[in-house]
């Protein structure tokens, strides 16, 4: 059987994972997981984005989009012997490669390609290019250069604004400082000895598991093969780095623990953070063992906690819902409070924001709990949004550690247990708390609030609701086991789950 070509979306699949692309060239497709709506909503949506911004510059290209697929690769190369200044949907091929570059604009030194996204061109504070996008338009640029079409060393893109980015790809990158032409090269080679089964793929348990459609065999594969990335912290490339002293995690588990302050002959971990890991490892391979204390546990003592979360639907821009669950000491039930945009734009945002800012002065004496800086992050970038709702002090008081606890602070730092995962999820499901929602998600409430604005579908609405409702419910489940853990050492509720 000929080898297929290389393509750009293989080695953006590649950058996300390696084994992703060896199941999808090898494995039979009857053994995927149903692509999730959220992922369907962003291919969506990233199409529609990509249509609006090609719509407005059709006028004099020689746009390509609607015709055969067979006959575009002929149809590019004419277009670019007749110096056609702008061509949208080409394909351009070159030996075992081949590249659809949304548009190829002509410039001095030749022809330079660039992909529409509906995301950021860049990230971090430094402005950094994205690995992903930076591989995809390093191949177009590579085969433009091969076929004496292009320098070889540009490439653009185009944002979620519509603005243009320009990728230097002689510039110095990543954590290795390699231009951007060699980084494409690296990956390259490795797709085709993916491809050519030359080598072989192995999964890593990370985020990115949950919008990939061969999740469930890539999980059942690191189960069976007791993966060291079953262990909380632990992602591909320090597992990579740990390498032949630790294939397993019963071999991490076994390990000696390292001296404080010494070496640990492993490239880039230190004494401490392998001590960590090695701690977490023998808790994931004891079946009897439950979450530990690593440090004491000192929760605020107030009469009346609130636990607070926040839903976004980040295609929008938006913050459109705040909910709070109302503990006070003396009722046997709690009160869950929340905040609605009435409309999905930015007038609706502040509608709710404001209602939420008005909700923390109402309840000044209560303690605030949440779980991770997401919260945090969102009311800080609401207020830069919103200046006339409250100001920046008024925020900083609200996450003032003597009013407000980050509850993953707490776990991270005082406790281990034996998950794979410390999401707010794995620890709630783990100490006897079940979402109402069969699904619950929090890609799945974007979409579930993409489908409400759209259709006006109201049940929805109270599904966001409720699924938030069980959110800052089960934030204040882990509180009080984390209070139990601390007075006792152990989690009566705790149940390890079933792998």
């Amino acid at each position: 059987m000929t080898a297929g070509p290389v393509s750009a979306s293989m080695l953006r699949d590649l950058w996300i994972c390696e084994r992703r692309l060896d199941l999808d060239l090898h494995a039979d497709p009857a053994g995927r997981d149903p692509t999730s709506a959220f992922v369907r909503m962003l291919w969506r949506d990233g199409l529609a984005h990509e249509n609006e911004v090609l719509a407005g510059m059709a006028h004099g290209a020689v746009d390509l989009r609607a015709l055969p697929r067979d006959e575009l690769e002929t149809l590019t190369s004419s277009a670019m012997d007749a110096r056609r200044p702008l061509i949208l949907g080409a394909v351009i091929l070159h030996e075992d490669l081949v590249g659809m570059p949304d548009l190829l604009v002509l410039e001095a030194a030749g022809y330079v390609a660039g992909d529409v996204k509906s995301g950021g061109a860049t990230s971090g504070p430094g402005g950094a290019y994205k690995t992903d996008y930076l591989l995809q338009v390093a191949h177009y640029a590579h085969i433009l250069a091969a076929t004496g079409r292009g320098a070889g060393d540009a490439a653009f893109i185009i944002d979620a604004q519509g603005c243009r980015t320009d990728y230097d790809l002689n510039l110095p990158y990543g954590r290795e400082r390699l231009p951007g032409t060699q980084r494409h090269l690296d990956a390259l080679a490795h797709a085709r000895a993916i491809r050519d089964r030359i080598v072989s793929a192995r999964g890593a348990l990370s985020a990115q598991c949950g919008m990939c459609d061969w999740r469930g065999r890539c999980r059942r594969e690191l189960a069976e093969a007791n993966d060291p990335t079953l262990v909380c912290g632990l992602g591909r490339s320090l597992r990579d780095a740990i390498g032949t002293t630790a294939a397993t995690v019963r071999e991490l588990a076994a390990l000696p623990r390292p001296v404080p302050g010494r070496a640990t002959g492993i490239r880039g971990v230190g004494a401490e953070r392998l001590a960590r890991l090695i701690d977490r490892a023998a808790l994931l391979d004891d079946a009897d063992a439950g979450p530990v204390l690593r440090a004491p546990i000192a929760l605020p003592d107030n009469p009346h906690a609130i636990d607070f979360d926040v839903e976004a639907d980040p295609s929008r821009g938006i913050v459109y819902l705040h909910g709070f669950w109302h503990e006070r000491r003396g009722e046997a039930d709690g009160t869950f409070v929340h905040f609605f945009a009435p409309t999905p734009d930015a007038a609706g945002e502040r509608a709710a924001f404001a209602e939420a800012i008005a909700h923390f002065r109402e309840h000044r004496a209560a303690h605030w709990f949440h779980y991770s800086a997401y919260e945090r992050t969102s009311y800080r970038a609401l207020q830069r949004r919103h200046p006339n709702v409250c100001d920046e002090a008024e925020i900083d008081a609200i996450f003032d550690p003597v009013r407000c606890t980050d509850l993953y602070q707490i776990v991270t730092r005082s406790t281990d247990w034996p998950l794979g995962s410390y999401s707010i999820k794995s620890l709630a499901k783990a100490v006897g708390f079940d979402w109402e929602d069969a699904d619950p998600g929090g890609a799945n409430s974007i979409e579930w609030y993409d489908r409400h604005v759209r259709e006006g579908d109201e049940a929805l609405r109270e599904r966001i609701v409720a699924y938030n409702r069980d959110d800052v419910i089960a934030s204040a489940r882990v509180r009080a086991a984390l209070a139990e853990l601390g007075a006792t050492g152990r989690i009566a509720a705790f149940r390890r789950p079933a792998r």
